[in-house]
């Protein structure tokens, strides 16, 4: 037996093909706008401010959790070898590292901001990659500390 069926008679109740697969995306980060602050020198620390943005580029209206990484270069190929000192919370959202320094998940307050503070005590430069539920890398901005 095979079974067919057309993106117009929907995946739930054949009315709306289209409002029923977009909801299967609906509350789920698919676009960020990256903010890197000016450096603390004084305290070796520089502020990224994260927009989490859902697939209409709203900012997001829930909570959400995403994947981030540093890496050797903007396109994201690879992890930074030699990983910050830290990573830390700032006022939005939390951080939870799985690598000190170099590979961490975000969670968003329920308006998809995440606050975070990476710190250094050496010349470092990284550079901040998210990556997207749908798999898409964002960002790439570098975050250097002297």
């Amino acid at each position: 037996m095979t079974i067919t069926k057309k993106i117009e008679q929907g995946f739930g109740n054949g009315v709306n093909g289209l409002y029923d697969v977009t909801k299967w995306i609906n509350n789920m980060p698919v676009d960020a706008e990256v903010t890197v602050e000016d450096e603390n020198t004084t305290a070796g620390t520089r502020a990224v401010a994260i927009q989490l943005k859902d697939y209409l580029g709203n900012d997001m209206a829930v909570r959400s959790t995403i994947m981030a990484y540093i890496a050797a270069d903007a396109n994201g190929d690879a992890i930074c070898e030699t990983a910050f000192d830290g990573i830390a919370n700032g006022t939005d959202g939390e951080v939870i590292e799985l690598t000190t320094g170099q590979v961490m998940w975000l969670t968003s307050e329920a308006d998809g901001d995440i606050d975070i503070t990476i710190s250094e005590t050496e010349a470092r430069t990284g550079y901040l990659m998210l990556v997207m539920p749908n798999g898409e890398l964002k960002g790439g901005d570098d975050v250097s500390l002297t």
